[in-house]
């Protein structure tokens, strides 16, 4: 999910990188792993944080209850830009909320892990994936969201900082072989670059996909990566 705004971070592939402290560096998915007198290729998905591994909904939701008395659930926004439900919150009002909350670390520490996430991360390890996260997350949540990843042990081993609609720049920049995303368009964007999936959301469904393709829960989307892995 989205808060509405066109973040103005640091340029695609420059911001803070989780595990990484200067330069692009080497292309992760040119490292090999060696299996005795076999070698096979490491291939390197590329995954979305907030509404993908970390699930900001009840906090944001919690929080829209404390501050304006209106009671709604994750489950039935159907938006992925927020400012664009229907609570009955004066538009001014709720923008500059929604930069006020997504701004603050706070919010990102507290999130829990989304369903199936942590299992699904060590399977697609095992298997022979590394995992990088790409955020459009600003700079300044760069602790925040190492301390996450860290805190609730995910084997994701460095984070790029990028604004919305350049997540597709970085993804080339890494080679990355496939990508997991919640938004339907920076999804479709990362299809000219990689395989790109759409990580079915309430707030998504609405939204068509041509290039993309679907993902129903994190269960299919070990299936379908162990798969491609397997054939690559």
């Amino acid at each position: 999910m989205v808060d509405g705004r066109t973040r103005t971070t640091a340029p695609a592939g420059q911001g803070p990188r989780f595990g990484e402290e200067a330069g692009m560096g080497v292309p992760v998915g040119a490292k090999a792993l060696s299996q005795g007198a076999d070698t096979l290729q490491v291939m390197l998905c590329g995954l979305d944080l907030d509404g993908v591994l970390c699930d900001l909904g009840p906090s944001v939701a919690d929080r829209i209850a404390t501050a304006f008395g209106v009671a709604s659930h994750p489950s039935t926004w159907r938006s992925y830009d927020l400012r664009l439900l229907r609570l009955g919150i004066p538009e001014d009002r709720f923008s500059q909320f929604l930069d006020d909350t997504f701004a603050d670390p706070g919010l990102y520490s507290a999130a829990p892990v989304c369903d199936g996430v942590g299992a699904a991360l060590r399977q697609l390890r095992e298997s022979g994936w590394d995992l990088v996260g790409i955020t459009a997350r600003p700079p300044h949540l760069a602790g925040a969201t190492r301390a996450w990843l860290a805190r609730h042990g995910l084997p994701v081993h460095e984070v790029h900082h990028t604004p919305v609609g350049t997540k597709s720049a970085v993804a080339r920049h890494l080679g990355a072989d496939a990508t997991i995303e919640d938004n339907p368009t920076e999804a479709e964007l990362l299809a000219e670059v990689c395989d790109s999936w759409l990580l079915d959301r309430p707030y998504n469904q609405g939204s068509p996909v041509v290039r993309a393709r679907r993902l129903s829960s994190w269960d299919d989307a070990v299936g379908r990566l162990c798969q491609l892995r397997l054939f690559a």
